[in-house]
């Protein structure tokens, strides 16, 4: 009996000992595949009409997860309701349009939206205009520790910017998407004083994203969180909006330049970064939209930690519960009367993207009130909204927590999980950026599952979803998914996703079918648990990789 309770003792000493904090062997329970079949059935229904943003199908969700946070007895942090209300303004064309003329020495060009250019409706106000000289800035990028500037011996000030879409292809993939992303580069035009921006694709981005098909979303709205004086938390006042134009009217712009653009896109085919000059044109811009506010809200429950120190940190565990709605054809809302069987094709439900990470993010916490062990840290379940207008309500969030910004030491992100098939392999974007990674790796080794490298690095999907947010205000962040190792071997997991892309998503056959394996539900919610247990109750916050580029960018953004 005696050396029964020792060896009990020490295998109980072995397993609060095994990791940090004590609690990081506890078992991982079973998670309930059936009630994520329920949470997926319901918000993926055609009734929610494809929870857009500022819809009634969306606020209809978004009361569904609160009432699924009391249900699970998750306290409430923005009031008895759960809800995190977030001011939208949403920018329509309604009887404006966006105008773009080229003026040189022999007259004037006026170029045609939709056709030659495309422009997004204005948030920053209801007209705009500018005109002014234009000056060819290459790719736009400032990355001195690469050795970029394309900004060297240039003068901006008072001109509109010609920038090619894209980047250097030496930059590191991730580390590239920074620089490339439209908000990087008109950031940088703004510091040299431009006053306006004008977007070129390469032939490279006319391969992957045709213009034409960017052109098919011109009547799509503008839309951006407010601040509190009511400027769209994205907008840049100093900068009249963006356009992008066509490849013909893009190659105007060089007519009789010093080098003509189908050179410079030689140079990029040869490995040369090419380098900017002043164009012999000056261009005018407008642009004009109606104004229509929105309040919508992010959905966000509480589960208090249980160390007297750590319960004052949190973990953020996120997941989208937006999705892109109707499609165009239906012209807009459902109105009252009309049949939706008739018209059920054009409802985008949103299964996989994100009724499925939703449903797994419940069934993690489901897990964590019902393990009878509070994790040490606190959790925040948030639910975000108009995570497919811009990444607006995890943004929103992130700038405006309900506890101090300090206090955030993690975020977990689930978004289009990819239940498609049992699996032997999970996927943490950003995982080789912080300690996250190694915590997530030990975490899905206990879970009977291996870490699997990012398989499509050139998608920098790391930039790409609501986890990076939190990453732009200096919090630790990884993004989940499904990996392409299926348990079945006669499975082609790589192929059963690439098919899901190419016929599934953001359309309206991404429903609550067949398609939604509820195996692989239970072994992402299980995982995702593991992973969110190892994280709250490690003795050490997670932290950036020392010189990793994300947290010395943005470490002082809180």
């Amino acid at each position: 009996m005696k050396i029964t309770q020792l060896a009990l003792a020490g295998a109980l000493c072995a397993l609060l000992t095994a990791c940090s904090g004590g609690y990081g062997r506890l078992p991982i329970p079973a998670a309930d595949g059936e009630k994520m079949r329920r949470d997926v059935e319901f918000l993926a229904a055609d009734a929610l009409q494809g929870r857009r943003t500022g819809s009634r199908g969306y606020r209809e969700a978004a009361e569904y997860v609160a009432s699924r946070f009391a249900a699970l007895g998750l306290e409430p942090v923005t009031g008895d309701d759960y809800l995190q209300p977030v001011p939208f303004r949403e920018a329509l064309w309604q009887n404006h349009q966006a105008t773009m003329m080229l003026h040189g020495r022999d007259g004037d060009i006026t170029f045609e939206l939709g056709s030659d250019f495309i422009a997004s409706p204005p948030t920053i106000a209801e007209d705009t205009a500018v005109s002014a000289g234009l000056v060819f800035v290459g790719y736009g990028i400032q990355a001195p520790e690469f050795g970029l500037d394309d900004y060297a011996g240039l003068d901006v000030r008072g001109k509109i910017v010609v920038v090619l879409d894209g980047r250097p292809q030496r930059l590191p993939s991730e580390v590239g998407a920074h620089y490339a992303s439209s908000r990087s580069k008109r950031d940088t035009a703004v510091r040299h004083g431009a006053v306006g921006y004008i977007a070129l694709n390469t032939p490279a981005r006319e391969a992957r994203r045709p213009f034409a098909r960017s052109a098919e979303h011109v009547a799509d709205p503008g839309f951006d969180w407010l601040r509190a004086d009511r400027t769209p938390g994205n907008g840049e006042p100093r900068m009249h909006p963006g356009v992008l134009l066509g490849m013909p009217a893009a190659k105007q712009l060089f007519m009789g330049a010093s080098r003509s653009l189908d050179t410079i896109f030689t140079e990029i085919e040869n490995g040369v970064v090419p380098t900017g000059f002043p164009l012999p044109y000056t261009a005018s811009l407008s642009s004009g939209a109606e104004h229509r506010d929105i309040v919508s809200p992010n959905v966000v429950g509480l589960l208090p930690g249980s160390d007297p120190k750590l319960k004052h940190e949190y973990v953020i565990f996120s997941a989208h519960l937006d999705h892109v709605g109707i499609s165009p054809q239906a012209g807009g809302q459902l109105a009252d009367g009309i049949d939706r069987e008739v018209i059920h094709d054009v409802i985008n439900n949103g299964a996989q993207d994100n009724a499925a990470g939703i449903a797994v993010m419940l069934e993690v916490a489901r897990l964590f009130v019902e393990s009878g062990r509070a994790p040490r840290r606190s959790i925040l379940f948030v639910a975000v909204a108009a995570e497919e207008e811009g990444l607006l309500g995890s943004d929103y969030f992130a700038q405006h927590p309900p506890v101090p910004p300090r206090a955030m030491v993690a975020n977990i992100n689930l978004d289009m999980p990819m239940l498609l098939y049992p699996f032997r392999d999970v996927i943490a974007f950003g995982a080789e950026h912080s300690s996250l990674g190694d915590t997530a790796a030990r975490a899905v080794e206990r879970a009977g599952l291996k870490l699997s490298p990012d398989p499509m690095p050139e998608q920098v999907i790391f930039v790409r979803s609501d986890h990076y947010s939190f990453v732009r205000r200096g919090v630790p962040a990884i993004y989940l998914i499904s990996g392409r190792e299926a348990l079945d071997r006669n499975i082609d997991g790589t192929n059963a996703q690439t098919q899901f892309l190419k016929t599934r998503y953001h359309r309206p056959s991404d429903q609550a079918d067949g398609q939604v394996n509820y195996v692989a539900a239970q072994q992402f919610a299980e995982v995702n648990y593991a992973i969110a247990r190892a994280v709250s109750d490690d003795d050490k916050k997670p932290r950036w990789h020392k010189g990793d580029f994300f947290g010395e960018l943005y470490s002082n953004e809180r």
